[in-house]
């Protein structure tokens, strides 16, 4: 998810913690949670640091250790004890702690309902889950966590345990809503192409909303839009079995970006134009990230005549509000 979001479930999940009457009876203590609610609730993406070494590197690890099964237990400890010692609630570290385990979880899970994935197995296993069914910023979920965090900051709810804890049922029935409806999509899309060899199928901004790719037997990939019952075909892009034989593509493969790229990728595409120079631009993307008008997401190549690199980019080429939403 995206930021905002993290820190507002952080918020909501430190109002939750007036459950607990020794939370709610200890203004120390409630600020101890509350500061490392916010802090966990984030931790795990101060791999951002990694931008400082290029943009490769950033793509490659990010959601990568730092939201991995020995971060869960490492980044409680790094921030739950000196949040008690700081508000000086040390007798309390363990239940800061706790708290604190709770929101990097969540954290984490959240993530993995995204369609940009994380490795939240690693040591056990390098792949790279995703379930695709939330979109990285959910407005019903930023709306219904704001509410409630803003209510507690305000001084309006009486109760701001109560409160927080309806908001977090009510986000627990809208996930689990919304990843069953993915998979009842998911079976819509597979249904209409007979027994492709892949689908991805990709949350929209608003509800019943979704983007799919689907890689066909034939080795095609088909691009369109779901909206509501409605399935609405976009493009049709053909094997690029051509493209991968050409001798820029092979040089382009080899470099610090597209490595990067192709660590995560699930379904990699790749087109090249020769350029009026001589040379040649070679375009790598992860299909599972299209829109209408280009590939938002790509590592882009370009070579002289003599197949040298000349210059490599990758990231993301599009506003937080334009498609796709991961």
């Amino acid at each position: 998810m995206d930021t905002v979001s993290h820190l507002l479930f952080g918020a909501t999940l430190a109002g939750m913690a007036h459950l607990q009457p020794e939370v709610a009876a200890d203004p120390a203590l409630s600020a101890a949670i509350l500061t490392a609610a916010l802090i966990g609730s984030h931790a795990p993406d101060f791999d951002s640091a990694l931008r400082l070494k290029g943009p490769d590197a950033y793509v490659k690890h990010h959601r990568g250790f730092s939201h991995s099964i020995p971060a869960l237990l490492v980044w409680p400890l790094l921030i739950g004890g000196p949040s008690s010692w700081l508000w000086g609630a040390g007798e309390h570290a363990a239940l800061v702690c706790a708290w604190t385990f709770a929101a990097v979880v969540l954290h984490v899970l959240f993530d993995l309902t995204n369609a940009y994935g994380v490795q939240c197995l690693w040591p056990f296993r390098r792949k790279w889950l995703h379930l695709d069914a939330l979109c990285l910023t959910d407005i019903a979920l930023v709306l219904l966590h704001g509410i409630a965090a803003g209510g507690w900051a305000l001084g309006v709810w009486a109760d701001p345990g109560a409160v927080c804890l309806a908001a977090w049922v009510a986000t627990a029935v809208y996930t689990v809503w919304r990843t069953v409806h993915h998979a009842i999509v998911v079976r819509r899309v597979k249904r209409r192409f007979g027994r492709p060899l892949a689908v991805h199928v990709l949350p929209g901004l608003w509800w019943f909303t979704w983007q799919y790719v689907v890689q066909a037997d034939t080795g095609e990939f088909h691009l369109g839009v779901i909206k509501g019952r409605r399935m609405l075909p976009f493009d049709t892009l053909p094997k690029p079995q051509d493209a991968e034989e050409h001798a820029c593509v092979r040089v382009s493969r080899g470099t610090a970006n597209v490595q990067a790229l192709l660590r995560f990728a699930k379904r990699v595409y790749v087109k090249w134009q020769a350029q009026q120079d001589g040379g040649f631009l070679v375009t790598w993307t992860d299909l599972r990230f299209w829109r209408d008008k280009d590939w938002p997401f790509r590592a882009e190549v370009r070579l002289d005549d003599k197949l040298n690199v000349v210059e490599q980019r990758i990231g993301w080429h599009k506003k937080a509000w334009e498609p796709p939403y991961v």
